[in-house]
């Protein structure tokens, strides 16, 4: 049975990377896809701007302002969704914890296996005292939300209940952590966490090389959370069903 899949933001830069990534796999395709409002994106024999209600999941990668319409077409149609879209609000997340009372949902910031195990090993990190985080993320030119959705999950392993703070367009922190973010030429991804105590300095950087590592990440998960049970999962979910 072939899966099929709706995409939300097919016209952006992960979105593209779906759809070929899809047309060379045998087991899912895409269905339909959603584009910005007045977008003259199109793709031969799929039908963009549109809903499908025979979707069997939706791949999100659009925008905090679409999310919503997206997640309510989601419950109305009982369908999984994936979604990595940065810049969601405290009340999407709220939207989200209700959604998955009705249908799975993965929300995340990053769909890279190897950054999720760097996020396990920072939730760890409080254990040496450090006395000092420095995350610096650099991003291409195009991506508009500063800090990225995975420095601020990063932060977060180490200062979960912390608060998010602009110090100025590029600087900010995340109660005692600073966060620098960079936007030059067309680089996919990189974070640099480094970390320093009294007695060791620890750095740790995660370089992807191509956007398509996010664009198969999220494949690979809607093919394991169509199957699943309503509820609300995360990467740490995915990642121990591997093993």
């Amino acid at each position: 049975m072939i899966l099929k899949i709706g995409i939300a933001g097919i016209s952006g830069r992960i979105g593209q990377r779906l759809v070929a990534l899809l047309q060379d796999d045998e087991t899912a395709q895409v269905k339909c896809g959603l584009v910005a409002k007045n977008s003259r994106f199109s793709i031969k024999d799929i039908e963009v701007n549109t809903y499908c209600n025979d979707a069997d999941i939706w791949i999100d990668f659009s925008t905090p302002s679409a999310f919503e319409t997206v997640l309510r077409h989601c419950i109305e149609t009982k369908t999984p969704l994936v979604t990595g879209t940065t810049g969601l609000s405290k009340k999407h997340f709220i939207e989200i914890e209700n959604a998955a009372q009705h249908i799975a949902v993965l929300s995340a910031s990053n769909f890279a296996i190897s950054i999720n195990l760097i996020q396990n090993l920072l939730s760890s990190y409080t254990q040496l005292s450090p006395s000092k985080v420095n995350i610096t993320e650099t991003h291409h030119i195009h991506k508009a939300d500063k800090p990225s959705g995975t420095a601020i999950t990063l932060a977060r392993n180490i200062k979960p209940h912390g608060i998010l703070k602009k110090i100025d367009s590029n600087n900010f922190i995340l109660d005692d952590i600073n966060i620098k973010s960079i936007r030059t030429g067309e680089i996919a991804g990189i974070h640099q966490i480094d970390m320093d105590n009294e007695f060791e300095t620890i750095n740790i950087c995660h370089s992807a090389k191509t956007p398509k590592i996010f664009a198969q990440g999220a494949i690979d998960i809607a093919k394991w959370l169509v199957v699943q049970q309503p509820g609300l999962y995360t990467m740490s979910d995915y990642i121990e069903s591997l093993s």
